[in-house]
């Protein structure tokens, strides 16, 4: 790992915190269950259904369905869980893994407040 790459990570690690910080701000529990929904983006549709039936592997739900904008197909994927930084560290460092093995994208994770 260079050190660019160390920073890009640190970076990640900081989005994922930011958004708990926000949602605890927000007024949600995180000590409970929310839905989180996570984006990822593929070239083409039987690319994404391929990613479809990995993310349901390790389950998550998910929905393939065109992209807001663009050509690209977006894998729309659920799973309830109680907002925990390292399991949403881990999420993202897999879904980033399953996104460059695929030519796609992962696009980071929302949720609702829950109070």
């Amino acid at each position: 790992m260079g050190i660019l790459d160390f920073f890009r990570s640190k970076q990640k690690t900081d989005l994922d915190q930011s958004v708990l910080v926000q949602l605890r701000k927000s007024g949600s529990d995180l000590s409970k269950p929310h839905k989180v929904e996570f984006f990822l983006y593929f070239p083409t549709q039987p690319v994404a259904d391929q990613a479809r039936s990995k993310i349901l592997a390790a389950g998550f739900e998910v929905e393939v369905k065109r992209a807001a904008q663009g050509d690209s197909w977006l894998c729309f994927a659920t799973k309830e869980m109680i907002p925990a930084l390292e399991e949403l560290q881990g999420i993202r460092q897999n879904f980033e893994a399953l996104g460059r093995s695929m030519n796609g994208e992962y696009d980071g994770w929302g949720t609702a407040v829950v109070e």
